[in-house]
């Protein structure tokens, strides 16, 4: 037993290189930011693509560097760990990372929590007054796309030591946030993000339900590239069972899919591989996708045939805080559910409710058997790191430096920390899960229209579409008539002021 658990072990090793090296296959990237994980190979720790590039010499004397970060659940452990025996894996490697770079650098970082939603205003009053107290910020992208329109970060193309095609820099994302045909980029993420890995959304299945309804396994379905909406709507329909007898559809009863009407229906758009907002591949321009329109209401179509069955339970947006994180985990874990669309982070904060389950875990279901391959979508709250625009001359030379560092090592402690210890406790139930959880990784994917959405404030594509998606009735058709003018005119506007950044 310990022979193969150290096999698994290092086999996610391995696919923990693997999947930061499908977020950076450099020349398969697509124009949209997405990335099918095409091209993958094995890295080792001799890849230059992994070398951190910094001199060797650098010594900024001491000086404080000041870390703006958004302190919520999910990732607040990103930053911030006081070490020892107490923190844990996770802790103890966050911890350690932040000491190598203070010590590398001969520097001290000084971490400066904010309420989510505090962080961008922050940023902005501080850039703006010219009072210069953040040096270094980290906000979820959906927040921090905004104040990078209005200028308040600064383009870390353009520093001394950022070097953006690192792969330890996810290389999907590198795409989406650079903009220009000067390539001015202004966000990064990657392994200094742990919520790179928790806010990507899977497919989580009762692999002993399967057994009893004699339904095949999906590890094979998956790896033959056939799980698909369709199929999935085949597999759960006619499953309800009302468990309590009271002759109505509840949260009590055996459902065949549990989900939620709100953030469990955003990862289905880039699982079909559909951009509503794309970018020019000459002027790297923003640009609205009329054309995604129609196989947006074909998506429409198979989502609320498995929405309006009655075998799927939806949790209402009345309970939105809790939808994700609780209730849908919490029935399936209670099996009184085949299977369940739920976030990474929701099994590793409540994997000792479903860890007695023999369960099995698949990427969100592709549109159609035609579509080449999965796309498993990273939700809009993970970490975006950037550097203040009112940090200048020499001391953004060492915040540059600092952003690089912390990269860099983060991808050498705190990822096989995070890999080792909560992915192999909670994923690794045999050598199928370890392949399912490649695929998903490989898969991951970004989408300017669900990750950044928010600059177009008149009409989030995102939010929009929940409501349409697990409706009664399919209305893509009327409700997009009006998107083109109104996107073509937004995306003008942040278009002229993305070129006018830097000038």
């Amino acid at each position: 037993m310990k022979k193969i658990l150290c096999l698994f072990l290092a086999a996610l090793m391995c696919l923990s290189t693997l999947a930061m090296a499908a977020c950076g296959v450099g020349d398969d990237q697509k124009e949209d930011g997405s990335n099918n994980g095409e091209g993958v190979t094995e890295v080792v720790s001799e890849d230059p693509n992994y070398a951190c590039g910094l001199p060797d010499d650098l010594n900024f004397g001491g000086d404080t560097i000041n870390f703006l970060f958004a302190n919520r659940p999910g990732r607040e452990d990103e930053l911030v760990s006081e070490g020892g025996m107490e923190s844990g894996a996770i802790g103890s490697a966050v911890y350690e990372r932040n000491v190598t770079v203070e010590e590398r650098l001969k520097v001290k970082l000084n971490m400066i929590p904010n309420n989510d939603d505090s962080v961008s205003n922050s940023l902005k009053m501080d850039y703006t007054s010219g009072t210069g107290d953040y040096d270094l910020v980290a906000d979820g992208t959906y927040k921090a796309i905004i104040p990078v329109i209005e200028g308040c970060y600064a383009d870390l193309n353009s520093t001394e030591h950022v070097d953006t095609s690192k792969h330890y820099w996810t290389q999907g994302y590198n795409d989406m946030v650079t903009f220009t045909t000067d390539n001015r980029q202004y966000l990064v993420t990657g392994a200094a993000a742990i919520s790179l890995f928790r806010y990507m959304y899977l497919t989580i299945y009762n692999a002993e339900k399967f057994a009893e309804y004699q339904l095949p396994d999906l590890y094979e379905t998956v790896s033959n590239g056939e799980w698909t909406l369709d199929y999935q709507f085949q597999i759960i329909q006619d499953l309800y069972v009302d468990s309590n007898g009271n002759s109505k559809s509840d949260e009590e009863d055996f459902h065949g899919f549990v989900t939620g009407d709100i953030i469990s229906v955003d990862p289905y758009l880039v699982a079909a591989d559909i951009h509503m907002i794309l970018k020019d591949p000459e002027t790297r321009d923003l640009v609205y996708n009329a054309d995604g329109v129609e196989p947006l209401s074909e998506l429409c179509d198979k989502i609320q045939l498995i929405y309006n069955n009655e075998s799927t339970h939806v949790f209402k947006s009345a309970t939105y805080d809790d939808v994700g994180k609780t209730y849908i985990i919490e029935k399936f874990a209670s099996e009184k559910a085949l299977m369940a669309t739920i976030l990474f982070y929701n099994m590793e904060t409540n994997y000792n409710e479903v860890g007695a389950l023999s369960y099995g875990i698949a990427p969100m279901p592709k549109f159609s058997k035609e579509q080449p391959s999965y796309h498993s979508y990273v939700q809009d709250q993970v970490t975006g790191f950037g550097i203040s625009a009112g940090v200048k001359g020499e001391r953004m030379d060492m915040c540059s430096a600092a952003m690089e560092a912390i990269g860099y090592h983060s991808h050498q402690l705190v990822r096989p920390a995070y890999y080792e210890t909560t992915l192999s406790e909670r994923y690794m139930q045999n050598p199928q899960s370890q392949e399912i959880l490649e695929t998903i990784f490989n898969s991951l994917s970004f989408d300017f229209s669900s990750t950044c959405g928010n600059i177009v404030t008149s009409l989030v594509i995102r939010d929009t579409l929940r409501p349409l998606l697990s409706g009664a009735s399919n209305t893509i058709a009327s409700t997009t008539k009006s998107w083109a003018r109104s996107m073509e005119r937004n995306l003008k506007r942040y278009n002229d002021k993305l070129a006018q950044l830097g000038t």
